[in-house]
């Protein structure tokens, strides 16, 4: 099975978290050993970039590459609701209710908004 990962989303992600640290283009890419124009390119998902790339645009930006990554791995998601199923094995009814009920306002405001969290 060909899997193909979504640059866009990928350089959105490098953007969101760049400007989040208050980042240059220039000093980002100066950090990451890469041009300004190739940095820009990656950010708007017309380019694509070697996994040696995103491991220094990674560490660069102090974060994973999971986290630029996510949305570009379908196969976590039964991990993730692993966790979810985990995180709420021991909460009573009510504390369900109000963790869903959070979740649902956050995802919410997020759709709405068309904001991002940026990666840790």
């Amino acid at each position: 099975m060909e899997y193909t990962l979504d640059y866009k989303l990928i350089g959105e992600r490098i953007k969101q978290r760049r400007l989040m640290m208050k980042l240059t283009q220039d000093k980002l890419s100066e950090a990451v050993g890469i041009g300004v124009q190739h940095l820009s390119k990656i950010e708007n998902g017309k380019a694509p970039l070697s996994l040696t790339c995103l491991v220094a645009i990674a560490n660069a930006l102090q974060t994973t590459t999971d986290c630029l990554l996510m949305d570009n791995m379908p196969a976590a998601m039964p991990n993730i609701l692993k966790e979810a199923q985990t995180l709420l094995a021991d909460c009573s009814t009510n504390e369900i209710y109000i963790i869903l009920k959070t979740a649902t306002t956050v995802k919410e405001c997020i759709r709405h908004k068309g904001l991002s969290i940026p990666p840790p």
